[in-house]
């Protein structure tokens, strides 16, 4: 039988790994695809060639095809649907070793706490640069609807930070990151690793909070096709969605991180330095030139708590992001929205042959830390202590 071919984009970051493993690791082909990877290097370039056809899949970032159905960021409405989800983690909010200087000596005591917490030294510099007339600071994201975009403004904004008016916030592709910061155009930024990582090898940046401290076990990037291929293409996507599925399982491995770090490496997949890679992915990432690494064991989970699950509650969650922040007017239903976007009924047919942990039901209460599925997701909670439910 001859295999069916898939044309698959990513960008190159360390969560492009499931797509990547699939491919090198021979999963996908005994799911008889014969899956072709193309790079990518922004995420306006991926969700446009997706949407017209040059390719079947892609790695998306969670808000994009929540985005696209509702013809947002320039686009004419695009029926994109995501069938699982590509891992969990990675993201950091990094920013120049001079800003972080001056976030110390504004208020120590925030630097030294929770992670999490650490905008409260930034809201003391923004505070006192607007005092003495100083220009406004400049961060970056990757894309308007990232997570990454959500996660910054959520972390600012716990703090007391206006994300629109106290600060400039633009968007960069992730591999142009570290040069923005280390010429001095943009004085911080959240992207996905290796360009947090990078930045801290080269002497350049300081991480000051990693997307676990932000909100744990939170959406990141998901698998998204077109919903008329999805249609004419069943058992090719169902096959799609386990060979990523089992890719996931071989990348969750301890034992297997190295070999991965090694295979991302490629030139033509993420191209960064092994050791960078290898820090990351070993849950032993560096947060400051000079420092010793930290522990941080689930900095990226492929597999693990349910990380492949397109849970409709963080869709809603991400929906509900973009209307705080005015990208669409609170009119808009998400929980409606996403149950068109979000299709974990795709994901439990593909996966019905596999020895796949499955929740109860396709959402949840997003930060209960007592709720009965805790084992299938692990500690979830968000920096500030709220609870997200998408009923309310």
């Amino acid at each position: 039988m001859s295999l069916m071919q898939v044309r698959l984009g990513f960008v190159p970051l360390i969560d492009c790994a499931l797509p990547v493993v699939a491919r090198a690791k021979g999963f996908a082909e005994d799911e008889n695809i014969d899956l072709v990877l193309v790079r990518e290097m922004s995420w306006a370039a991926m969700r446009d060639k997706l949407s017209y056809g040059l390719f079947d899949a892609a790695h998306l970032l969670a808000g994009i095809p929540l985005a696209a159905r509702l013809g947002l960021g320039g686009m004419p409405s695009q029926n994109l649907v995501v069938p699982m989800a590509l891992g969990r983690g990675g993201n950091a909010i990094t920013v120049s070793t001079r800003l972080y200087q001056r976030m110390l000596e504004a208020d120590p005591a925030a630097m030294r706490g929770p992670r999490g917490l650490s905008a409260r030294a930034l809201k003391k510099v923004i505070d006192g640069d607007r005092a003495a007339g100083r220009p406004v600071l400049s961060f970056a994201t990757v894309f308007p609807f990232s997570s990454h975009n959500y996660e910054l403004r959520y972390w600012m904004a716990a703090a007391g930070i206006d994300p629109d008016n106290d600060v400039n916030i633009g968007v960069i592709a992730p591999p142009r990151m570290f040069d923005s910061l280390r010429n001095g155009w943009v004085d911080g930024y959240c992207v996905g690793e290796p360009w947090n990582q990078r930045a801290v090898f080269h002497g350049d940046g300081v991480i000051v909070a990693l997307k676990d401290d932000i909100w744990a076990r939170s959406p990141e990037k998901v698998l998204g096709v077109r919903e008329d291929w999805a249609q004419a293409n069943a058992e090719t996507l169902d096959a799609l969605v386990r060979a990523l599925v089992r890719a996931a399982e071989w990348a969750d491995q301890a034992e297997n991180r190295t070999e991965l770090a090694q295979l991302l490496s490629e030139e033509h997949y993420v191209g960064a330095s092994f050791d960078i890679l290898r820090a990351s992915l070993q849950g032993c990432p560096v947060l400051k030139p000079g420092d010793d690494p930290v522990d941080a064991p689930d900095r990226h989970v492929f597999y693990r708590y349910t990380a492949t699950f397109p849970w409709l509650s963080q869709g809603v969650w991400v929906g509900r992001q973009m209307q705080r922040w005015g990208q669409v007017g609170h009119q808009v239903n998400f929980n409606d929205v996403v149950r068109d976007v979000y299709r974990p009924d795709i994901y439990r047919r593909a996966v019905a042959s596999l020895d796949v942990a499955l929740p109860a039901e396709d959402w949840r209460v997003e930060g209960l830390a007592n709720a009965g599925d805790r084992a299938l997701v692990g500690p979830d909670s968000f920096l500030d202590g709220t609870l997200f439910d998408m009923r309310g």
